[in-house]
């Protein structure tokens, strides 16, 4: 099967504009000849760069937009983009803010070809500054699940990081991983944590020590 990796910005902040803009990818996947497309962390509606920026009380401004643009799996918006999946007929591996309740969450899914969730999952601990927007997943959010592609797992960012989250996904017998990262640049010469060398390295490394077909985006 083919698969594309998303390398784009979304439109920040804007869910409506980022759920338009998912559709025409994937419909330009898919006529590329691709089964499976494959979108970053918190693709919708964009990573929350403002809570890098300044101190927690500063970045206050932006989070009630943030909230309000954030996805709701039970949301015409998430609909949308299921029905653009049987529509399409592609699997969508997406990266989302979770609005559930009052809490927002680093999720992601994969929708099949006939426009079914397979499944959902939240980033098991926010990074850093993330916690100041985003709550804590649970162990059975490490999930890898058959698909007619193979059985596909993913993580998002620092999870990369996390050594026994990893080898949970390993022994679960993962064929197709998705690695899903935002855009590490903001700091490129002060911080070297936060590049895009540190990003591709475990990734590369991921598809390795499984070994896998590792998908990157960011």
């Amino acid at each position: 099967p083919g698969a594309a990796a998303v390398q784009a910005a979304s439109p920040n902040y804007h869910l409506a504009a980022g759920v338009d803009k998912t559709i025409e990818l994937a419909r330009q996947a898919r006529d590329e000849g691709c089964d499976l497309i494959v979108f970053g962390e918190t693709w919708l509606p964009g990573y929350p760069f403002h809570v890098w920026l300044g101190a927690p009380a500063w970045s206050l401004k932006y989070s009630a937009r943030y909230y309000a643009n954030s996805l709701s799996l039970d949301s015409a918006e998430f609909q949308r983009i299921a029905q653009a999946a049987r529509t399409l007929g592609i699997f969508i591996a997406l990266g989302y803010s979770e609005r559930s309740g009052g809490s927002l969450y680093l999720g992601q899914c994969l929708i099949d070809d006939k426009g079914e969730m397979l499944w959902s999952r939240r980033k098991l601990k926010p990074t850093h500054v993330e916690r100041t927007v985003f709550g804590e997943g649970y162990a059975r959010n490490l999930i890898v699940s058959d698909t007619e592609l193979g059985r596909v797992g993913a993580l998002c960012c620092w999870e990369h990081l996390t050594r026994l989250s990893k080898y949970t996904l390993y022994a679960h017998h993962e064929a197709i991983h998705i690695a899903a990262w935002p855009a590490l640049s903001l700091y490129p010469e002060q911080d070297h944590a936060h590049t895009a060398k540190v990003k591709v390295g475990p990734s590369q490394i991921y598809s390795v020590e499984r070994p896998c077909f590792a998908s990157l985006q960011r």
